[in-house]
């Protein structure tokens, strides 16, 4: 008995010395910016952590005195900064030694392949001037906005009319603004329309909520109403895709994606394992892509076949490259657009899917997250909610003094111009505030190509995963100031009240140096355009006690939904 005794009290302290010997060590328990243990490093935190993910980083980065951390996963090493300098370095100065590099590849390589966001080298290069000519084009953007209003107008206005019969009838206004932006993406990139807000149909008794008090106001009868919206949507002209295409369509790629994001929360070797086997989550990638497949080479064909020259979308203006551009005898492209490593190639149809779901995974989900969580943030600051209907209120205002003819029209309807966003200076501050404390891309990762030596002294070696959190910087006091927490669009206007952007390098949301987002402006228009219309339209109310639950994956939404009431605003 005295034995066990002593083997007890000998083992408690033994314990106890460890653990003190831990709590102090500089590299495992008294390290405050990457708390580890020997051999498997901070994986247990990250394990513990793993359903608040982004809030526990940025709570590692106030605890630290050092704005870059090494992090030890087991035999993995990495960095993650949130020094404006070393994002300056790894997204410009440095650029081609950080590159998304091998070990980024396979996660989205069945879904977007050598598409824009899964490459680097000549091949990124190729894309990234093919496609910063394409989005220069002033008639893209106005194809953009007429998109937009008619899907604010025609759908999604009246799915939230739909409700006003039963005022406490609780609505997930983030899976709604899915479904919307899932409909604009597939329109502005292959020039189908897969209608996921259906139930709000262009016709008479939808458009007769939707728009009804705004256009009674302007004495338009409801035929009128009917005429001003289907005028606007013949304007855009579709690929005819059969329906049963595009529905399948709508479902694989949401499981394309899911199971894509969920790869990056197991170890590699698990779901190529899976995918190898065909079973679990990797065999419903396989079905669900099969349905993209489907989908794509039928919009491709179709689309070479027809060559409409009235559709303005992403895939008709890839398809008329060639006619933009001097074409050798053989069809292949003959530009310095192309640049010399691709000069003399075709794009291929395999390649030019690739390139357009690159572009639906980057313009949904991103602009979903941007409004969701700017909305959510209205609710809990009234203030800011009268600052921006003030905004919009001089606005309207200016519209009695238009010459314009068309003040009728179903952009002029409960909807924006493209000349009135670019007047609402509040709203993009807003907007651009949200972003800083609830960025849509949370954080980026780069691997180094070589060793390298950052601006605050870490050194690198080569095949080091190298990343940057946004979320965390837009927390930093030492980056943002005291107020950091505080949400202030007035940060971002002079005093003049015009928007002034922040250095990019400080401000990550939309990547910087060569890689900055290509689709940044239209992001904003199509956010400014869904915010304005939301806001003028309708009072958002939130559930008692409700708190987001920030998802971990590419694009950070709420795991819970964004769940309100929706009331009619009266003037």
């Amino acid at each position: 008995m005295e034995a066990f005794v002593l083997s007890f009290l000998v083992g408690c302290l033994s314990i106890g010395l460890l653990y003190l010997l831990w709590k102090h060590h500089p590299s495992y328990g008294g390290n405050p910016a990457a708390p580890a243990f020997p051999f498997v490093g901070s994986l247990p935190f990250v394990l513990l952590n793993r359903h608040r993910m982004y809030e526990w980083t940025s709570e590692l980065f106030d605890r630290s005195t050092i704005l870059t951390r090494k992090i030890k996963l087991v035999s993995s090493i990495s960095y993650s900064t949130i020094d404006p300098q070393v994002v300056h370095h790894i997204l410009k100065s440095k650029f081609d030694s950080y590159p998304k590099g091998p070990n980024f590849y396979p996660f989205f390589a069945d879904l977007i392949g050598r598409g824009i966001f899964n490459c680097d080298g000549s091949l990124w290069r190729f894309q990234r001037k093919v496609a910063s000519y394409v989005f220069t084009s002033a008639s893209l953007r106005d194809f953009v906005v007429t998109i937009v209003n008619t899907e604010i107008s025609g759908r999604l206005l009246p799915a939230l009319d739909a409700s006003q019969p039963h005022p406490a009838e609780v609505i997930d206004i983030q899976m709604l603004l899915t479904n919307c932006m899932f409909d604009i993406t597939c329109q502005f990139t292959f020039g189908a329309d897969p209608a996921c807000l259906k139930s709000a149909k262009l016709s008479q008794p939808h458009v007769g909520n939707s728009v009804a008090t705004d256009a009674t106001r302007m004495g338009l009868g409801d035929d009128r109403r009917v005429d001003m919206i289907n005028d606007v949507t013949e304007k855009i002209s579709h690929s005819k895709v059969p329906d049963h295409i595009v529905q399948a369509f709508v479902c694989g790629f949401q499981d394309a994606l899911q199971v894509t994001a969920e790869r990056f929360l197991v170890p590699q070797f698990w779901w190529r394992i899976m995918k190898w086997l065909n079973i679990g989550s990797e065999k419903r990638l396989k079905d669900g892509l099969a349905a993209v497949e489907n989908f794509t080479t039928f919009v491709i064909e179709q689309s070479k076949r027809e060559r409409d020259t009235n559709r303005r979308d992403l895939l008709a203006r890839f398809l008329n490259l060639p006619e933009v551009f001097p074409a050798a005898e053989d069809g292949t492209l003959q530009s310095d657009v192309c640049g010399d490593e691709q000069e003399g190639k075709s794009i291929s149809d395999s390649f030019l899917r690739d390139i357009l779901l690159s572009f639906i995974l980057a313009g949904r989900d991103a602009v979903v997250s941007g409004v969701t969580f700017c909305l959510w943030l209205l609710c809990l600051h009234p203030r800011v909610e009268e600052n921006v209907l003030g905004e919009l209120r001089g606005i309207i205002e200016d519209r009695k003094f238009s010459n314009h003819e068309d003040v009728g029209d179903v952009d002029k309807v409960g909807t924006f111009t493209y000349e009135e966003v670019r007047k609402m200076n509040y709203l993009h501050a807003v907007l651009s505030e949200s972003m800083r404390s609830y960025p849509p891309v949370p954080a980026n990762v780069k691997f180094a190509a070589e060793d390298d030596s950052l601006p605050d002294g870490t050194q690198v070696f080569k095949g080091t995963r190298v990343s940057y959190n946004a979320f965390a910087m837009g927390r930093a006091a030492r980056i943002w100031g005291t107020d950091c927490l505080e949400f202030q669009p007035e940060r971002w206007l002079n005093e003049h009240g015009v928007f002034e952007p922040a250095n990019p390098f400080k401000y990550p949301v939309f990547q910087a140096g060569p890689r900055i987002c290509l689709g940044k402006d239209l992001a904003f228009i199509e956010m400014k355009l869904l915010m304005a219309s939301l806001i003028w339209n309708f009072e958002f109310a939130l559930q008692p006690g409700f708190k987001p639950r920030l998802s971990y994956g590419v694009i950070m939404l709420m795991v819970n939904g964004l769940l309100v009431t929706v009331k009619r605003r009266l003037r």
